[in-house]
């Protein structure tokens, strides 16, 4: 009696890969894993940044992100090697920027920086984080959280030791972005945090804190959470349909 031919082994799916890309869209360059330098182009000048690229990426399939805005007088190397040792074992894509934060002249840049590396990456654009601390956290603030136009675009937005800037938050669209805040309620930098849950949850926003007491720092132990937070939402979004 003759035995089937065996199938060849077919790798499970990765748990970050999203869906396939259309063949008609423009190519991308392609990256290898690790640690990965290079320039986008805004408002007619380069601006820097630094990305992990995680194992199995591709092209030819979308990819979830999470921007990381440093602190003021940070830079995006630094910043990306901090936030690695928090990011997970399996980690969405991680594009650290330059030009981000409050001592910078970078209004609105992390949106910009946004739209110019879908020029580079194979980005899933309905799983689209930022994550700021200190000046680049209130940046994300005044041009995320209270930008209506770009709520929608972002999954979540993460502030870490800090919290409320500027203004306040727009009346909830229908998409928007969850807001976290991580801090040391002992931290100046983040003594504005009961002001900005109660302006966002009066006006409907999903709001998370993550209190600790290490002062004005990158605690690992909430910023965990916070990573383990978006590869829930990751997950869940895979289950769901994809909008056309």
């Amino acid at each position: 009696m003759r035995r089937a031919p065996l199938l060849p082994l077919v790798l499970l799916p990765l748990l970050f890969a999203g869906p396939v890309r259309a063949e008609d869209e423009p190519r991308l360059p392609r990256w290898k894993k690790g640690v990965q330098e290079g320039k986008v182009e805004i408002d007619g000048r380069e601006e820097g940044w630094v990305a992990l690229v995680p194992r199995g990426y591709t092209t030819k399939k979308t990819w979830p992100v999470v921007l990381l805005a440093h602190g003021n007088g940070g830079h995006a190397k630094s910043f990306l090697h901090v936030v690695k040792p928090v990011a997970g074992k399996k980690p969405p894509l991680l594009i650290s920027l330059e030009r981000c934060d409050n001592n910078q002249d970078a209004i609105g840049y992390v949106p910009k920086y946004l739209d110019a590396l879908k020029k580079v990456f194979s980005l899933d654009e309905e799983n689209v984080y930022a994550l700021g601390f200190s000046g680049g956290g209130f940046r994300l603030w005044d041009d995320i959280v209270c930008k209506a136009e770009q709520l929608p675009r972002f999954q979540g937005v993460i502030l870490v030791g800090s919290a409320k800037q500027s203004f306040d938050p727009p009346e909830k669209p229908e998409k928007a972005a969850t807001v976290i805040l991580v801090g040391d309620a002992a931290d100046s930098n983040f003594k504005s945090r009961p002001e900005a849950e109660k302006v966002l949850k009066d006006k409907g926003y999903e709001v998370i804190v993550h209190e600790h007491s290490q002062g004005h720092s990158m605690a690992r132990k909430p910023l965990k959470a916070v990573f383990e937070w978006i590869a829930e939402q990751i997950k869940a979004s895979r289950k769901r349909p994809r909008r056309r």
